[in-house]
């Protein structure tokens, strides 16, 4: 009984993995250098042709046997779609044209028993409306454990490229730095497209096994529906007129491609120069520059400055202990030039503010950035002491110093020897007349009324002087360089009201 049923497997299952393997049509058609029409199939009512030709233009320049499905319309024969089956030694593909007599038109791609690549499996749909970058939408099988990758490959020319967008293991990626948002997007593009690539992959299979089993059932591999006499021209001359036409109408619509062609190329530098002139519009520039004072520490910490220190800018960076950090403006009071601005800052000290403004004769000193960073980048001190309670043209919310200030000081604090601020470095007046300036600061009083109105505390003042040293500490940690970025048109938008500003311009700007 035993010996029975080992030689009834043997019979049943002659192939030594038990099952029988499926020979596939480069077995058993013919391939020339030339398309060779075999014959047709009829396939859930519709009629294909099948045709075959062979070259040495796969991948790594290997022999491909390529099988061509031509579905045809059955009272005019004209091609409806056009769809190949392709053999090679390292992988078999299953392909559809978008449009059916143009073979650069876009296209479905089904790659299967791939060799020597990061891939077994691949189903993509390639978009072409950039002659000059090719789209390859789809889903990737990994060789080394089984998994998926689906979303969108890229690639300039023709040459190696980048994963635009993908998706693996439930977790969005980009090698171009795309937004997530942005990711997901293409992501779902590539999915929308794996329907149609199931459904060609589905078609052309069944049609392979189908025709596969009609021509071993025929024995040859010329199936035709008519002899081949009645396919043969009945006047040689009126086939001659017939590829004349062809070639002329070919002719045509090649120079109307290369008409299309020359605008799309027009089309696309008209582009690319708006696309520059854009980019120009928006970039951001390093124009201006002043001084600040940390008040509050954090994640949401507060700087305050001059309102005319940030106000036009586009964007507001500061500059604390060689860290560059990005600051939004939280609150600004044009009238008395201040401003808050909100960052993400540490310190291991900020600054109080007096609760009294300062005394005439007190002595103060002013910390900042003079000149920018042209003197050099580290913070300079000067000292002097209140000369007057009140600012220019008798404004009581300022008061007057003689201790040095110059432009890129705007903003910076200035304190009493208790290290509590005073007054905000505001301006000065009388240099452009070549006599000796007046200096001017913010009083602490109004500094606090401001700040108070937008929900700002400040850090109970401190009630002792401070020793030399211990100031030098407290005015590096909690002073801060504030640089002003701004677009161009800004930039020239400032030089038309230049007389009225008061922005401490870069040296290349003036």
């Amino acid at each position: 009984m035993k010996k029975f049923f080992l030689v009834f497997i043997l019979l049943f299952f002659p192939f030594t993995n038990g099952f029988a393997k499926f020979e596939n049509l480069a077995e058993v058609l013919k391939f020339q250098n030339n398309w060779k029409k075999h014959g047709t199939i009829y396939y859930k009512g519709s009629k294909y042709s099948i045709h075959t030709k062979q070259d040495y233009k796969g991948i790594n320049k290997v022999l491909r046997k390529m099988v061509s499905i031509q579905k045809r319309d059955p009272n005019t024969n004209k091609r409806l779609r056009s769809y190949y089956i392709v053999y090679t030694e390292n992988y078999t593909y299953y392909h559809k044209l978008s449009i059916p007599n143009e073979s650069k038109s876009n296209g479905w791609y089904i790659y299967e028993n791939v060799k020597g690549q990061w891939y077994t499996e691949r189903r993509f749909f390639i978009d072409r409306r950039d002659l000059n970058n090719r789209k390859y939408y789809g889903i990737y099988k990994r060789k080394n454990n089984g998994k998926s990758i689906i979303g969108l490959y890229e690639t300039n020319d023709g040459s190696r490229g980048n994963w635009t967008a993908y998706e693996y293991e439930k977790k969005f990626y980009s090698e171009d730095g795309l937004s997530k948002s942005r990711i997901k997007e293409e992501v779902l593009k590539a999915k929308k497209y794996l329907p149609k690539l199931y459904e060609i992959e589905d078609l052309l299979k069944n049609i392979e096994v189908k025709y596969y089993a009609q021509v071993k059932k025929n024995g040859n591999t010329q199936i035709v529906e008519k002899s081949d006499r009645d396919e043969l021209p009945l006047d040689l001359q009126s086939e001659k007129e017939k590829i004349a036409k062809e070639k002329k109408e070919l002719e045509i619509k090649k120079k109307k491609i290369d008409e299309e062609r020359k605008i799309l190329e027009e089309e696309k530098e008209r582009l690319k120069k708006e696309k520059q002139i854009e980019l120009e519009q928006n970039k951001l520039y390093a124009f201006s520059s002043g001084s600040g004072f940390i008040t509050e520490q954090g994640n949401n910490g507060t700087v305050v400055t001059n309102e005319h220190v940030v106000s036009g800018c586009d964007s507001v960076l500061l500059s604390h202990k060689g860290e560059k950090i990005k600051a939004r403006i939280f609150a600004t009071d044009p009238t008395n030039d201040l401003a808050i601005l909100k960052a993400k800052i540490y310190s291991s000290f900020v600054y109080p503010v007096s609760l009294s403004d300062a005394k005439l004769l007190e002595d103060v000193i002013i910390a900042g950035f003079p000149l920018g960073k042209e003197v050099s980048a580290a913070i300079k001190i000067s000292k002097g002491s209140v000369s007057s309670l009140a600012g220019y043209g008798d404004n009581y919310s300022n008061f007057q110093t003689d201790a040095a200030l110059n432009q890129g000081n705007s903003g910076g604090p200035i304190i009493n020897k208790k290290g509590n601020v005073v007054g905000v470095a505001v301006a000065n007046y009388g240099k452009k007349e070549g006599i000796e300036s007046f200096n001017f600061g913010v009083k602490s009083s109004t500094l606090r009324a401001f700040a108070n109105s937008n929900g700002i505390n400040f850090t109970y003042p401190n009630t002792r002087d401070l020793t030399n040293a211990k100031l030098g500490e407290v005015i590096t940690e909690g002073t801060v360089f504030i640089e002003c970025h701004m677009t161009l048109a800004n930039i020239k938008k400032i030089f038309s009201e230049i007389e009225k500003n008061k922005k401490a311009i870069y040296e290349k700007y003036k």
